[in-house]
């Protein structure tokens, strides 16, 4: 699917995927099975410290995963559960025309692997897929590597954290015409896209609904996606 996608409706989605698309975080979930919990454990408590930033531990989780992307996809289409509304989100998006990008911080493969098995082909094909690249080993005890794909323009636009920053997808959305983009995520990652989006939901419990209290920026609770659904639906 194009990258710079138009906009046909003044308003458009862009929504975080690990534990905001779906209800668990599905790339701690790869790491936790095929690298370890011990490693996983290890390496988020530095990110937490502060030793790593949104790239760092995006890389530092898969460090000692050596499962092929076939075994991969499996893992994460049996693992994952889409949370409620996410399709119903998706639907509004497609009912008006109004691009809906599905910008992670993860891995693509296994996020389309996801998208396969949990969402149904007519709304699937409505999903732009913005995401990292895993390069899985050529050889037996040869270990996954992460590809930034938008890093960058990431930085061109101002952001050297993240690897692939959520704000090139809200601008990229602005330049094709939408009037009100609204973003959706939890993470530490979806700063910047709440710091960007004009309407901000923050899944509830979460570090961004933190963020945006302490740094009193405007947002909806969710747990589900149905409000955001009906945003879409209901903009004039």
């Amino acid at each position: 699917m194009n990258d710079r996608k138009s906009a046909s409706a003044p308003v458009a989605v862009v929504c975080d995927f690990d534990g905001t698309a779906t209800v668990l975080d599905i790339g701690d979930e790869i790491s936790k099975h095929f690298g370890g919990l011990p490693h996983w454990e290890t390496e988020s408590a530095r990110f937490r410290r502060g030793e790593l930033d949104t790239r760092g531990i995006i890389e530092a989780i898969y460090a000692r995963v050596t499962a092929s992307e076939a075994e991969i996809r499996a893992f994460a289409a049996e693992r994952a559960r889409l949370r409620q509304g996410f399709a119903e989100l998706v639907a509004a998006c497609r009912d008006r025309g109004a691009p809906f990008i599905l910008a992670s911080g993860g891995l693509r493969q296994y996020i389309e692997a996801v998208l396969e098995a949990h969402l149904e082909p007519a709304l699937r094909a409505h999903v732009q897929v913005r995401a990292n690249e895993a390069r899985f080993a050529s050889g037996a005890g040869e270990r996954l590597r992460v590809a930034f794909p938008g890093e960058a323009t990431s930085r061109e636009l101002g952001c050297s954290a993240c690897g692939s920053c959520k704000r090139v997808a809200v601008r990229d959305l602005r330049e094709a015409g939408a009037a009100q983009v609204i973003g959706l995520g939890g993470g530490f990652a979806d700063r910047c896209l709440a710091q960007f989006a004009d309407r901000v939901f923050a899944r509830a419990g979460s570090y961004l609904q933190r963020h945006c209290e302490a740094n009193r920026v405007a947002y909806t609770p969710f747990e589900t996606m149905h409000a955001a659904a009906e945003a879409v639906a209901a903009y004039r």
